[in-house]
């Protein structure tokens, strides 16, 4: 096993645990209607939510070693199984139970790590040119101001939208790292993109807490987990150079597309309900309901 493969892996672990913590300390503050920064501070002033956003700082850090070691489309496959990890840390720590589903799509994730793992190969070659990276900056700005105009102002707007532009924000900052040709602190202060990572990550965060909380968590964060993962992989292996292993091509795209997938069956668990943390074999809400963002102050998924 490469080390960028477990790096990967770590990270997935570490944030699977942090959502745990980190609904349970989310659901202990007031909630927001727009768009709030001021969510943030609320949340950091709990316990639980602290303690879920240092192991989140530890994902971070083996994240960023993965993105700079294996191919984006196989990172952002592994990172974004977490919800795997948060199904089976919360059924442990929490005596949620877990339907048959989600066993299967459990067992989906895990076969997909498995095949990604067999199918991880070197990072590709390739690179943004300067004006690239500038546009990368542009891109996260835009993507920003677009979730603020649909938080604060078009707030009838489906929660999944949301989330789908912080997915993005998250894609953003995988390609961001992906490609930074040093992490000197004297280059990352001139480089657009490190500017573009911070921003993505910040606002990525910001944006999903707050589409969490006014509707489906099913639908906000399924579209999240397609918006990092779709986005970058395709990124990846059109303009950087990524690929699979020699003649492993195909089991890497289906081990992608079983670990994306069983994570999307699992997007309830990227915010655990109030009920379900109290009572022991309280059975999942109904999907889709638009329901469980008022039904519980928040929950936070990791990037």
């Amino acid at each position: 096993m490469s080390w960028g493969l477990t790096g990967a892996l770590i990270a997935c672990l570490c944030y699977g645990v942090a959502t745990v913590f980190q609904a349970m300390g989310a659901r202990r503050v007031a909630g927001s209607e727009g768009v709030d920064p001021r969510l943030l501070m609320r949340v950091l002033g709990s316990l639980p939510f602290l303690l879920g956003t240092a192991m989140d700082a530890c994902g971070l850090l083996f994240d960023l070693f993965a993105l700079r070691e294996l191919p984006l489309f196989e990172v952002q496959g592994i990172v974004n199984s977490n919800l795997a990890v948060t199904a089976i840390f919360a059924g442990l720590v929490l005596r949620i139970h877990l339907a048959r589903k989600d066993k299967i799509a459990v067992a989906a994730v895990v076969i997909g790590l498995i095949l990604l793992g067999l199918a991880a190969g070197p990072e590709g070659t390739g690179t943004f040119s300067e004006s690239g990276r500038w546009a990368l900056l542009g891109v996260s700005l835009l993507l920003a101001v677009t979730a603020l105009v649909l938080g604060n102002i078009y707030k009838g707007a489906h929660a999944a939208l949301l989330g789908t532009v912080a997915g993005f924000l998250f894609g953003v900052f995988g390609i961001a790292v992906r490609i930074l040709p040093s992490v000197e602190p004297a280059r990352l202060v001139t480089d657009p993109a490190a500017y573009a990572a911070v921003i993505a990550s910040i606002t990525g965060f910001l944006f999903f807490t707050t589409a969490l909380q006014r509707g489906s968590v099913n639908a906000t964060a399924a579209a999240l987990v397609v918006g990092e993962t779709a986005v970058p992989a395709m990124i990846g292996l059109t303009l950087l150079g990524d690929s699979a292993r020699p003649g492993y091509g195909v089991v890497g795209v289906f081990g992608f597309l079983l670990a994306v997938g069983g994570a999307i069956a699992l997007a309830r668990f990227a915010e655990i309900p109030e009920d379900e943390a109290g009572e022991g074999e309280a059975e999942p809400h109904p999907e889709g309901d638009g329901n469980d963002g008022a039904e519980a102050h928040s929950g936070v998924a990791s990037a």
